[in-house]
């Protein structure tokens, strides 16, 4: 069989490649919902700026590509910055540009006065961004000619044009909740969190992982920081009436009270367990911890609910086991550093399993409160 000529063999490999990249392309379905909803955006805002003859109707395009996020509450919160952004922006400017046009030798101090001003502003509250470029476009772009409070009205307009079809895309065009982002971030936390259990329980037992705690406690952070931000879109969502879903505020503050507690345990698991009539009944205890934390979290996207008896039932055993570490003395032996490690690990264990019922009640409430 001949051989393929170099030309052939290239043009394989690269519908070889094609083929590849337009499977990874199209297994990426919420970036292309996101896509579709950006771009009816975009030309229903131009349409409607068309329609209503707005003399910069851009603006509104612009703010329909800027507002459009990946969840409504996101949605939401950009557009009302902008909006409040805008609306301050274009007040200051117009009364800039009254003050121009009765000074026109003062439009340099007036600029840098204004610009500097609504730089303030923007500094302390950052929902304010936008003012300072709204009234700079005021003073020195295209508007200059028109009535100062004409060209305000029609900022604000051309604004809220781009923001209202903004909101309506991210509402209609498949639609994205940020309680579905909620979920997702606690279900994140939830695993992170039950591998660094894992990897201790199998640490106690002499065993090796791959995980680096140090990377895992650093994604934990960078989902803890995702979840807050969820928390603040999905809040935005019912205060809007636009989402009935509601997640108490209590589950994040209890994730990261777990992290401590995996803290605390991961210090005390540094070096050798110190008391090796503990460390089988401390594994199976974190192993029983992990597995119960998954489940809590499955629970918000319908899973089944975790097993309280055998849970209960593990902690009984460990709780068993300390009892007869302390009445034979195992502790009495060892030196103060390692005593302290025992004890460290005993109240971490203690503390985690604390945190995990008040997890399971929070998730609970939760359910509860979106059945």
């Amino acid at each position: 069989m001949p051989e393929a000529a170099p030309s052939d063999w290239r043009r394989f490999v690269g519908m070889g490649l094609s083929r590849a990249a337009l499977a990874k392309a199209a297994a990426r379905k919420t970036e292309w919902r996101h896509a579709i909803r950006v771009s009816v955006a975009v030309v229903t805002a131009y349409a409607l700026a068309t329609l209503l003859r707005l003399p910069q109707g851009y603006w509104a395009v612009f703010t329909a590509v800027i507002i459009v996020q990946g969840s409504l509450g996101a949605t939401i919160t950009a557009s009302i910055e902008r909006l409040m952004g805008t609306v301050v922006g274009a007040v200051v400017g117009a009364g800039a540009a009254m003050l121009h046009a009765r000074w026109p030798e003062a439009g340099g101090p007036i600029l840098a006065i204004t610009a500097a001003l609504l730089a303030f502003l923007a500094a302390v509250r950052p929902a304010f961004k936008v003012a300072p470029i709204t009234a700079v476009i005021m003073l020195i772009g295209t508007t200059t000619h028109m009535d100062p409070l004409v060209a305000a009205f029609l900022r604000v307009a051309e604004i809220t044009v781009g923001s209202v079809v903004g909101i309506a895309a991210t509402l209609l065009i498949f639609p994205a909740r940020a309680h579905a982002s909620v979920v997702e971030n606690v279900d994140k936390v939830a695993e992170l969190l039950a591998d660094l259990l894992d990897h201790y329980a199998l640490k106690l037992r002499g065993g090796e992982t791959t995980i680096d705690a140090r990377d895992h406690y650093d994604e934990t952070l960078k989902a803890l920081a995702k979840l807050q931000t969820a928390m603040a879109e999905a809040e935005r969502e019912s205060a809007s009436k636009l989402s009935d879903h509601s997640v108490t505020d209590a589950l994040p503050r209890t994730l990261w009270r777990l992290r401590n507690d995996c803290v605390m345990i991961g210090r005390a698991l540094r070096e050798t367990f110190p008391a090796p009539g503990l460390t089988l009944q401390s594994a199976a205890m974190l192993g029983a911890c992990a597995g119960f934390l998954r489940t809590c979290a499955t629970l918000l996207s319908g899973g089944p609910r975790p097993d309280r008896i055998a849970f209960a039932q593990a902690h009984q055993a460990f709780q068993t086991a300390v009892e007869t570490l302390r009445e034979t003395g195992g502790t009495r032996a060892l030196a103060f550093d390692d005593a302290a490690r025992v004890f460290g690990l005993v109240f971490s264990i203690e503390n985690l399993f604390g945190n995990l019922g008040d997890f399971e009640e929070r998730v609970e409430e939760t359910v509860g409160k979106r059945g």
